[in-house]
């Protein structure tokens, strides 16, 4: 299906990829009302704001007070595209970082957005040998091969494009 163009500035948005020692990522199953799917946590970059706080800020809201002990690593991948938003095209540039953690449960009951904790249907870690190739449900697509990748192959020199 061909989108169409979107003329104004990409949203830009911070994700942390956040693997544990045995090889699992947190994701975040995201329910909206057209379609749904999995991510990394994380979200918009506010006009004041540097990526790293702006992802210091998305993982407190999402994730709750264990996000005070997580340290934020290097830029890893980068998602540009367009996606239909309420009716609207929306192009989105995505910088993610990755984020050593051993396994933790989320709270993402104190978060102030409105209307963003109902959307979050749950938190899951998924073992990295446990994720597709591609699929569309899973942002981005590849996520499982990029995974994979990183794992093999450690911390890209650049950031890696991951398609959307």
């Amino acid at each position: 299906m061909l989108m169409p163009r979107v003329t104004v500035p990409p949203r830009e948005c911070v994700r942390a990829l956040i693997l544990t020692p045995r090889q699992s990522i947190l994701l975040v199953h995201l329910v909206l009302p057209d379609r749904h799917f999995w991510i990394t946590p994380g979200g918009g970059i506010a006009p004041d704001e540097t990526r790293h706080q702006a992802l210091t800020r998305e993982l407190q809201e999402e994730l709750g007070p264990h996000a005070a002990t997580l340290t934020i690593g290097p830029h890893i991948w980068t998602r540009d595209g367009v996606y239909e938003w309420q009716g609207r095209s929306r192009a989105e540039r995505e910088y993610f970082y990755l984020v050593r953690a051993d396994e933790f449960v989320s709270d993402s009951s104190g978060n102030p957005v409105p209307g963003e904790r109902e959307l979050m249907a749950e938190f899951r870690w998924w073992p990295a040998r446990e994720l597709p190739s591609q699929s569309t449900l899973f942002a981005p697509a590849r996520l499982g091969l990029l995974v994979l990748d990183l794992i093999t192959n450690g911390v890209p020199a650049a950031p890696v494009d991951t398609g959307f």
